[in-house]
């Protein structure tokens, strides 16, 4: 740059005609500009580091989250054993009614196949909106490594799975008592049984249906509310790290720079140094400047000359 060199020239200048000269060897510290900025990068080196450890802390966490979601589908698919067998096995207690009430028995089956069917389009429509979720969470877990507000999502996850499992548990009891209490009532009474039995079996699947839907429309808005906060978060994250970066790029940019100007300084200096003595010799000075260092002029005049 030359209007910075010819700058460090004219101080180099007025540093001779004060006449204290300092060795050519000595080295220049480090001005408060450089001080700055090293500690400025040393600051945004930490930074930096500790975001990276922010990121894996928050990836083992989203590992540990996989897990729990799997268990809570295996749960999911023991439960729905457990519902078959259980049709199974009113279905063979229906079959075993006398020849007098076949006809009602048929009428039965009939509905609980119609029930199964809509019980499994549900269960595969669930299972759709299940693996969307998961499609979901895969680009989440590739888009987010990882923020601290992670922690309390997670804490959050852990509570909704924990009422999640209360509700499936009181659901199979209240569904058990149900059905002892239907068999009860259908020995004293086969007609008034049959027809108390649909009505509660009705009753009870469409409010399971539609809490169970509520649910879990409720809890698929609350993810996406918080996949989209984080999603924004990770975004400014991203774009914090970059503005970093490119700050730590700048301040190496000027870090080499003063450096170059540095060693133009110390190679000028020396350059004037060597002249100086040069001219003194040619001219048989260098003795008299020695003894007398206090006369300015006889040193002024060799170097303005050269």
């Amino acid at each position: 740059m030359p209007p910075k060199k010819k700058k460090g020239g004219k101080k180099k200048g007025k540093g001779k005609k004060g006449g204290a000269t300092p060795a050519g060897g000595e080295e220049v510290p480090p001005t408060e500009k450089e001080v700055l900025l090293k500690q400025e990068l040393d600051n945004l080196t930490e930074e930096l580091e500790r975001v990276k450890k922010k990121v894996d802390e928050m990836r083992q966490e989203n590992e540990w989250l996989q897990q729990e979601a799997h268990k809570v589908r295996v749960e999911s698919h023991e439960y729905m054993n457990y519902m078959q067998k259980k049709t199974s096995k009113r279905q063979s207690l229906i079959i075993s009614l006398s020849d007098q009430n076949q006809q009602e028995i048929q009428n039965i089956l009939e509905q609980k196949a119609n029930m199964l069917q809509e019980y499994e389009e549900k269960k595969a429509g669930l299972r759709s909106i299940l693996m969307e979720k998961e499609n979901l969470l895969s680009k989440t877990k590739q888009e987010l490594e990882d923020l601290q507000e992670y922690k309390n999502l997670q804490k959050d996850q852990l509570s909704k799975i924990k009422e999640l499992e209360k509700e499936v548990q009181k659901m199979r009891g209240v569904h058990s008592d149900t059905i002892q209490k239907l068999k009860s009532e259908f020995l004293k009474d086969k007609r008034e049984f049959n027809q108390d039995s649909q009505n509660r079996i009705s009753s009870l699947k469409a409010q399971a249906d539609k809490e169970a839907l509520q649910c879990l429309n409720e809890h698929t808005k609350r993810i996406k509310e918080e996949n989209r906060e984080l999603r924004k978060k990770l975004f400014r994250l991203i774009q914090k790290t970059r503005a970093l970066h490119e700050h730590k790029k700048q301040l190496e940019e000027q870090k080499k720079e003063l450096l170059r100007e540095q060693q133009y300084a110390r190679d000028l200096k020396k350059l004037r140094q060597t002249r100086q003595h040069k001219v003194l010799q040619s001219f048989g000075l260098l003795e008299e400047r020695e003894e007398s260092s206090e006369d300015p002029e006889l040193l002024q005049t060799p170097s303005t000359r050269g």
